[in-house]
């Protein structure tokens, strides 16, 4: 990954950095085109006085080829030079997407504050913001060379007027660039008015079940309505400060033509230039509003482009603060031995094996899953949980789906329909999904209940379905998918007694109905204890405990008693 800027300047000089091979052509051929485009009125004038005034044919024909040779590049110049400046900005655009994406996605310590919608506007909003500073940079050095071939001319025509725009437009300028900076604050505060915004969208979604079903919708609403006033009061303060900027580039460089146009004409009436250098000198003039009037405009989109830059800099500094603050703060291994030391994970023809698993308290556990079989692992404590996860997950992702899934207790789901929530296929409403997997996994009662079957539009995160029924959803996914070992995770926490019943008898069933599968299950649920096979129970402290659940309860030990009270609902 890139290095992180510690500024927004810095960000938009390694932006630069890392697209000069398209900045600095595009910077070249929008300057031909603004250069080409300031030679206009200057071709008019030689064609003038050369052609026109003389009445000369060949002169007048060799001029109009001219013309068209200079308007040909003219046309080329922009359109190559817009085409390589767009392109550097939807690279860098997305360069910066996935920058944002990437750390957000890959940080086990996102901050607090920052929440997945404003996560989401700074990684679309502000990064298309940051990168039109390539535009703006193409359009500026074009600008400002568009400038200087008037003000050349302008010299070379009359040293007078050309000595006025020398001294004039660089003031202009500088005048023009001061309020820069506040543009660039408002435009910050607008920014994160929006990001604000979209946090508390996100939230409000993510709790809208909630919210209905306790009547909060007015609450819901003056929330969020207070948020986007704010938002939308941001956004009115940045227009009126941007437009007070482009106010005042018009009025500065609108002074600027008036004193130009008034010391040219005091010099035609005084008879030091001739007719086309007057037209060309009048024709420049009138030019040299749209490079100044650009260079003002850009003045105040680089500071939206600026503000931009400067929230993802903080956002993504903020992220590796918090990572490298987790890891100093993480204990030393000796600390974490319990659940520093991965068991091992061997897949082979005979089913799943898991040797030297460390339970803490000084305690391994090796057991073997059959194909054929099921497994369910009970724990009293997280920890050994989650390090046998942590194992069983790294297998799997290194074996690939068909052999190994590990379905976790966290559900998942997408916007789209049910069908292509439990297939992972998109855009397709005939891809089947088999009847078994409906019945076991207890979505055929879902199903029940919703317009369109299998074809219901699912909200994004599930937000339509209750608990239940997207663990019913996830866990059809995970049958649907019929790898060769198959690791589920509390499956069942959400349903109740009789639907986990029912949905543990289906799974068993739909599992053994092949002898080439396995199954192993982490849960306290009595149903899927009383259908497995194997029964591993890892108590807070004594032994380990593996037999079957009849086995297990009927025991007589003081181990025992604690499965009996951790299998007890």
């Amino acid at each position: 990954m890139p290095t992180i800027p510690s500024s927004g300047s810095e960000l938009l000089r390694r932006a630069a950095r890392r697209r000069l091979s398209l900045l600095i052509p595009g910077a070249i051929t929008l300057s031909m085109w603004q250069v080409c485009e300031a030679l206009v009125p200057v071709a008019i004038g030689i064609v003038v006085d050369r052609a026109i005034i003389p009445l000369s044919w060949p002169m007048l024909i060799v001029s109009i080829i001219g013309v068209g040779l200079l308007f040909t590049v003219l046309s080329l110049g922009y359109r190559f030079g817009a085409r390589f400046c767009n392109a550097a900005r939807e690279h860098e655009a997305h360069a910066l997407r996935v920058e944002i994406t990437h750390a957000a996605l890959t940080s086990a310590n996102l901050p607090a504050d920052r929440a997945s919608g404003e996560v989401l506007s700074i990684a679309s909003a502000d990064a298309d913001t940051a990168a039109m500073s390539f535009q703006q940079a193409g359009r500026g050095i074009a600008s400002v060379l568009g400038m200087l071939t008037a003000a050349v001319f302008l010299l070379v025509a009359d040293p007078v007027t050309g000595l006025v725009v020398l001294v004039a437009v660089p003031i202009g300028l500088i005048i023009v660039a001061l309020p820069s900076r506040s543009v660039s604050a408002k435009a910050g505060a607008q920014l994160e008015a929006v990001a604000r915004a979209g946090r508390s969208a996100s939230d409000l979604m993510h709790g809208l079940r909630v919210i209905k079903a306790m009547g909060g919708e007015p609450w819901a609403v003056r929330r969020y309505r207070t948020t986007s006033d704010e938002a939308a009061t941001a956004g009115i303060a940045t227009g009126e400060r941007t437009g007070r900027l482009a106010g005042l580039g018009a009025l500065v460089m609108s002074i600027v033509l008036a004193a130009v146009l008034i010391v040219a004409g005091l010099r035609l009436i005084e008879g030091q230039m001739s007719v086309g250098a007057l037209i060309g000198i009048l024709g420049m003039t009138a030019f040299l509003t749209e490079p100044m009037r650009a260079l003002a405009d850009i003045v105040g989109q680089f500071a939206q482009s600026h503000g931009a830059a400067s929230r993802i800099s903080t956002l993504l500094h903020d992220i590796d603060t918090a990572d490298t603050t987790a890891t100093a703060d993480t204990p030393s291994a000796t600390d974490l031995t319990d659940r520093a030391t991965p068991p091992n994970v061997t897949l082979d023809d005979s089913g799943l094996s898991v040797g030297n698993w460390d339970t803490g308290a000084d305690r391994c556990v090796d057991f073997t899953t059959a194909f054929g079989g099921l497994t369910c692992i009970v724990t009293e404590q997280a920890d050994p949980a989650a390090n046998l996860l942590d194992a069983l997950g790294g297998h799997a992702r290194s074996t690939g789906p068909d052999r190994m899934i590990v379905s976790p207790h966290t559900v998942d789901l997408f916007e789209g329909t049910i069908r292509s929530n439990i297939t992972m296929i998109v855009g397709t409403t005939d891809h089947p999904v088999t009847d078994d997997v409906l019945t076991a996994s207890g979505t055929d009662e879902l199903l029940g209940l919703v317009d369109g079957g299998l074809d219901h539009r699912i909200q994004e995160l599930g937000g339509n379905l209750s608990g239940g029924q997207r663990q019913r959803v996830a866990l059809a996914r995970a049958l649907d998918a019929d790898p060769a070992v198959l690791v589920l995770h509390e499956p069942t926490t959400a349903v109740d007694a009789v639907t986990e019943a029912r949905i543990a008898d289906g799974v068993t069933r739909l599992r053994r109905s092949t002898e080439a599968t396995a199954t192993l299950i982490l849960t306290s649920s009595p149903a899927f204890l009383a259908a497995a096979d194997t029964v591993v129970f890892v108590p807070a402290t004594g032994p380990v405990l593996i037999g079957s659940h009849h086995e297990l309860l009927a025991a007589a030990d003081g181990t025992a008693e604690a499965y009996r009270q951790a299998v007890t609902r």
